[in-house]
């Protein structure tokens, strides 16, 4: 317990229904609350299990806005709890003090605390009997405006149903905002006479408007109250920059609260006094942020440093704790740039005062509460120097190092009047980039060292007494790891599953709650090299895609290859073929179907089918000739039709090998035929297909149709022949014989066939072997046009007819 000069307990005020000391507790090495439920009286059986119950609840809380229970038991009849020591100024004194708050800084702190109180919904029975309406006005590490509750109504039972305790919570919540905004406490007033009140949107409004005239009707939703402040607060804020929370809660002068804590250990007597012409406060403003932290300015030396204020043996006796490794002798600046350095220490009878070197830079917990969280390589930065520093301590002889944030700090900047601006814009940067900056651990002892809670228990035990040197590796390791884990998850020492954030790569997340899971248990925890190892190997190994994850198992690339084509109506496609008993005969393809297929695998492109643009031509062209001549006129035919000539592949292998006794080369074009007048304009296009013998170069002209399948030539041939009455038009075929062997070619003559195969045009005898040029006659694009159009006339005038003109010159291909 902690006494005065007089000897009496140092009281604190807190809850109206406890009991309050300040105490220091010698299994964690830290001061602490001592709350005694119902100001020391003895409980009954129901409420003194409603207490247990609620305030194991409450222990499991990590949040910013609540008081932290450490430990709950009972003594002589009497039931008790722990909490961490909380420093800061209630809220009615705050506002009488200082007077109203900005709207948009009020609004900010009310929504911050509805916010964290609806993330306790697991916690309901606690809940109910939370007290809103009077609170501690505190800062977060001495940066950013906090509200906190430190009642919990544990000396109450509990409330008889959730809709009326949602009721109180948002009647108390309205008083608190009526208090912030007004500067006073609501008294029956008329809300609609306060401008600050009229200000507000509608929704809050009407909210604060109804719970304060009328608690008893009030709406009981916590939810609904938090939106309808956001909302004001929205509407208060000019852009959209001034719309972070964060921006209207920055400590400055004005809104700085005040230390009871300072106030009640130095009773009231001014820093200044204390310290003496030694040291030069240098920041009165910083100095009153953290009332036990104090930067100044060492006169004799000239040298900037920090003053650290330690309780006197009334508070905390000096057994208890060490201000002051013995062994700090072996420090060497050199050889252990991860340790801060302290400079002296000396004793009044009252303070013990230490000086530590002050340099450019800020805490981790500086850090933390403007970032929340750190992405995994930045962890990775930071945890690399702080293992390097650990094994420096371990150097000078300090076994133990509380690796707490705050007990952390980051050199980096200059000194000089930008180093604040310049320190803000790092803290919006990534930590890989900044300029080079060192990480320093503190081993010496602070006043936020001894009630700040820790990151882990102080020590565990699994049954058996340990040696002190395991005692302390152990926590060296617990505390490495729960750093990392607090560092990934802004959560300290939670009590459920911590939640990563999703930069976090799942496999390392994993590692880091079993290792978490292993730092409550004695000598199991990993050690600071085999957890970066493994924590950076998990990191850099390969990300797997959100199938995988949800499949449960990686699958080989080799078996997710495409293996075809599969089509819902493949049955309907053969199901006349396995009808007529030809399925398994002869494969059934889609493209005979008209179906178009799809071909899903990229590496087998090269096999696809010809394009359906070249068929749809092809099919067009078909349609034109045969349109073209049905459409060419009615008069049947009175002469004999040419002779028509096939290609050996059609002819039969008989006649084929008599026309083609040797190999041949084959070439085949498809062109329109060279116009010379309007007339000629409008002929058919000739598709020429050429064979020339590899043995000899004596030219022969044959003119047949190439194809028999396309029979309606013939006939057509056989009407123009009967109405012939224009000029021949020719077309000349230039020979690849030389000039001296060229002799006029004389127009073939067409005998009737002879037998059902088509016979082969005989020519003028010449002992040259023959050049045999197959025409098939096509009609050209624009008669294709027309025919779709229905603009073709009757044709029953003149069809081309092939002639031999001039000679062949020497070796050149025929053309058309």
């Amino acid at each position: 317990m902690a006494h005065r000069t007089g000897g009496a307990p140092v009281e604190l005020v807190r809850s109206k229904d406890e009991v309050v000391f300040l105490a220091f507790d010698n299994r964690i090495h830290r001061l602490v609350e001592l709350h005694v439920l119902r100001g020391g009286s003895t409980l009954d059986v129901a409420m003194k299990k409603s207490a247990f119950e609620r305030a194991r609840q409450a222990s499991e809380i990590r949040g910013h806005a609540f008081m932290r229970i450490l430990e709950v038991g009972e003594d002589q009849g009497l039931v008790y709890y722990t909490s961490n020591l909380n420093d800061g100024e209630f809220v009615e004194d705050y506002t009488k003090r200082r007077g109203a708050v900005a709207p948009a800084t009020a609004l900010a702190l009310v929504y911050q605390l509805l916010d964290d109180l609806l993330q306790l919904q697991g916690f309901q029975r606690l809940v109910s009997r939370m007290h809103l309406d009077r609170v501690l006005v505190t800062t977060l590490e001495d940066t950013f405006l906090q509200l906190r509750v430190f009642d919990y109504g544990l000396s109450q039972m509990d409330a008889g149903t959730e809709g009326q305790s949602g009721a109180r919570l948002v009647v108390e919540a309205c008083r608190l905002i009526f208090l912030l905004l007004t500067g006073q406490a609501y008294a029956g007033e008329n809300p609609d006479r306060f401008p600050a009140l009229t200000q507000l949107p509608m929704g809050l409004r009407t909210a604060v408007r109804a719970a304060l005239t009328d608690p008893a009707n009030s709406p009981a939703s916590i939810e609904k109250l938090r939106d309808d402040v956001r909302e004001a607060f929205s509407a208060l804020s000019s852009n959209i920059k001034a719309r972070n929370f964060r921006k209207h809660l920055v400590v400055n002068s004005s809104l700085l609260p005040q230390s009871q804590l300072q106030e009640l250990l130095l009773e009231n007597v001014p820093v200044e006094t204390i310290l003496g012409t030694r040291f030069r406060v240098e920041d009165a403003e910083h100095a009153r942020r953290y009332p036990f932290s104090i930067p100044a300015i060492n006169t004799k030396l000239s040298q900037a440093v920090t003053v650290h204020l330690l309780p006197p043996s009334r508070i905390v006796d000096k057994s208890r704790y060490e201000a002051v490794p013995l062994q700090m002798w072996r420090f060497n600046p050199e050889r252990h740039p991860n340790i801060l350095r302290s400079l002296s220490l000396w004793e009044s009878p009252d303070w013990t005062f230490l000086t530590e070197e002050r340099e450019p830079g800020f805490a981790l917990s500086r850090l933390m509460a403007e970032r929340i969280t750190l992405n995994s390589a930045e962890v990775m930065v930071l945890m690399k120097q702080i293992r390097a520093g650990l094994d420096q301590a371990v150097e000078c002889g300090v076994q133990r190092v509380d690796l707490h944030p705050s007990n952390i700090l980051l050199r980096v900047g200059k000194n000089g009047p930008l180093l604040a601006r310049e320190l803000e814009r790092l803290m919006q940067k990534r930590l890989d980039a900044w300029p080079p900056f060192v990480v320093k651990l503190r081993p010496h002892m602070t006043m936020r060292s001894l009630y700040e809670p820790l990151l882990v228990d102080m020590d565990l035990t699994d049954g058996q007494v340990q040696e002190e040197h395991l005692q302390n590796r152990d926590f060296r390791h617990r505390s490495f790891v729960a750093l990392a884990g607090y560092l990934l998850t802004g959560e300290r020492q939670s009590g459920g599953v911590p939640q990563f954030p999703e930069s976090v790569p799942e496999a390392a997340a994993t590692y880091v709650r079993e290792s978490l899971e292993m730092t409550r248990r004695a000598g199991k925890a990993p050690s600071p090299g085999d957890f970066l190892d493994k924590f950076e190997g998990l990191l850099s190994a390969p990300t797997v895609d959100l199938a995988t994850r949800l499949r449960g198992s990686a699958v080989a690339v080799e078996e997710m290859e495409s293996v075809g084509s599969v089509s819902d109506f493949e049955d309907d496609w053969n199901a006349n073929d396995a009808e007529g008993g030809a399925f398994d005969d002869e494969p059934v393809s889609p493209i005979k179907r008209g179906i178009k297929t799809h071909d899903f695998n990229p590496l087998h492109a090269q096999k696809r089918s010809l394009p359906w643009g070249a068929l749809a031509a092809a099919a067009a062209v078909v349609v034109g000739i045969g349109s073209w001549i049905f459409l060419g006129g009615k008069e049947p035919a009175k002469q004999t039709p040419p002779v028509a000539a096939s290609s050996p592949e059609s002819e039969g292998p008989e006649v084929a090998e008599k026309n083609a006794p040797e190999p041949v080369k084959t070439v085949t074009q498809s062109a329109p035929a060279p116009a010379k007048s309007n007339e000629a304009s409008q002929q058919p296009a000739v598709a020429a297909v050429v064979t020339t013998p590899a043995a000899t170069a004596k030219p022969v002209m044959a003119v047949a149709v190439p194809n028999p399948t396309v029979q309606p030539i013939a006939v057509a041939e056989e009407k123009a022949a009967a109405t012939q009455t224009a000029a021949v038009q020719s077309t000349e075929v230039k020979s690849t014989a030389k000039p001296e062997d060229e002799k006029p070619v004389e127009k073939p003559t067409a005998t009737p066939p002879a037998s059902s195969t088509p016979p082969v045009t005989a020519s003028k005898p010449s002992d040259r072997d023959p050049v045999t040029i197959r025409r098939a006659i096509v009609p050209s694009k624009e008669e294709i046009d027309r025919m779709k159009q229905g603009q073709v006339e009757n044709r029953t005038g003149q069809l081309p007819v092939m002639s031999t003109a001039s000679p062949l010159p020497p070796k050149r291909t025929a053309t058309p």
